[in-house]
């Protein structure tokens, strides 16, 4: 990939003093529809952006679906986009093709959802940050290359060598982890609970090297990622601070950043499962909670 250093402004017309940064959803339209609600009742009013740190559910039309939801909602709240940075469990096939399209740029997914290139800086309210996706999916020996697999999730030298000799930035968004993160992520490190073997591991480790890599090279103030499922957050004797991200149906799935001074506030997300309704209404079907709605015949 050719990187182009330079920082592109990606503020909003109206300006931007908060995001919305969230881990990984998996294509989840009663986690999507649970977060939304979540938002509304957090008072995230004047919040245009969500920053989402990948396993977002990008399958193309095996799940088209998804897209739309995420549109419709983003649309009935006034969130203008949702800047995904990919994780392991994306469609590789399309990122690929829409980076090489579009190598120092958003790539649209759909209206509001758009994937970020490895190696990507941008600013937002006056905040630089940088954009560094994909992940190594330990699970990948169970998995069909070119199906729910692909090579090019993980970064390579050549593309973690550029990101960080590009500059500082004050925040970071990976979706895998660094070494030396939160100590939660360490722990399942270092336990391996799962028993994965020693080929799955060394590939996870090659994964994290790389991003690793990356954060050393660019000093963040504020590092992002998700993937691991384990959330919790570090401030290190660097002063820098590392967050990881739930994943849906967890706390600490998402939150709100304040551009001026980086801190951070927990959204706290009900979960609400979209059973069948009796109803065409599609506001209905994706704001109202359980019960609320007036039952309505076809």
């Amino acid at each position: 990939m050719n990187y182009d250093m330079a920082e592109v402004d990606l503020t909003t017309a109206g300006g931007e003093a908060k995001v919305l940064i969230a881990g990984d959803w998996h294509g989840s339209r009663d986690w999507l529809r649970s977060v939304f609600l979540s938002a509304i009742e957090n008072d995230t009013t004047g919040i245009r952006t969500i920053l989402h740190l990948g396993d977002f559910g990008i399958w193309g039309e095996r799940d088209r679906g998804f897209l739309e939801a995420a549109d419709y909602l983003c649309e009935k709240i006034g969130i203008e986009r949702i800047l995904v940075t990919p994780g392991n469990h994306e469609d590789w096939r399309i990122l690929d093709a829409g980076f090489e399209t579009l190598p120092e740029a958003p790539v649209p997914l759909s209206a509001s959802v758009l994937a970020l290139p490895r190696g990507f800086r941008f600013t937002l309210g006056g905040r630089s940050f940088m954009s560094f996706g994909g992940a190594a999916s330990i699970d990948y020996q169970q998995r069909l290359e070119g199906f729910d697999w692909f090579k090019s999730e993980m970064a390579t030298e050549a593309e973690a060598e550029a990101a960080a000799a590009s500059g500082d930035v004050d925040v970071l968004l990976l979706h895998e982890a660094i070494n030396g993160g939160t100590g939660a992520v360490e722990e399942v490190i270092v336990r391996n609970p799962m028993g994965w073997p020693a080929e799955a591991l060394a590939y996870s480790a090659e994964s994290r090297a790389q991003v690793t890599r990356v954060w050393e090279g660019t000093r963040p103030k504020l590092t992002f990622h998700g993937h691991m499922h384990n959330p919790d957050e570090v401030t290190l004797p660097s002063g820098q601070r590392v967050r990881s991200l739930g994943c849906d149906n967890q706390a600490g799935n998402i939150g709100e950043l304040n551009l001026q001074d980086l801190s951070w506030r927990e959204l706290q997300v009900t979960f609400v499962s979209a059973r069948p309704r009796r109803t065409l209404n599609v506001e209905k079907l994706y704001l109202d909670r359980p019960g609320s709605e007036s039952e309505e015949s076809n």
